[in-house]
């Protein structure tokens, strides 16, 4: 059992430094993107997001051996997060 912890662990590591990677490039994109698709920081913030879940939900799928019908389940029900998020943003929910 420790060892599975262990590599839990160590597949969090990676992640966390993965994630401040991918931070740190598309802060510096961002700006760009907001001013080619006219956005806000925020929308720019959120399309960031947006795009993120394609990848989460894909590299999800590749690690579990998703079938496609459930990559396209997943990445359906993360692209709702971050849309809902979008819409509460523009309504002002």
């Amino acid at each position: 059992m420790d060892l599975h912890k262990e590599k839990a662990q160590k597949a969090n590591r990676a992640a966390s430094a993965i994630s401040d990677v991918m931070v740190e490039k598309t802060t510096d994109m961002r700006a760009d993107f907001a001013d080619k698709y006219d956005l806000d920081d925020q929308l720019g913030t959120l399309a960031i997001a947006q795009a993120a879940v394609g990848i989460a939900a894909d590299a999800a799928s590749q690690a579990t051996g998703m079938d496609a019908d459930e990559h396209i389940k997943l990445e359906d029900r993360l692209h709702a997060v971050v849309f809902d998020a979008m819409n509460e943003l523009l309504c002002g929910d």
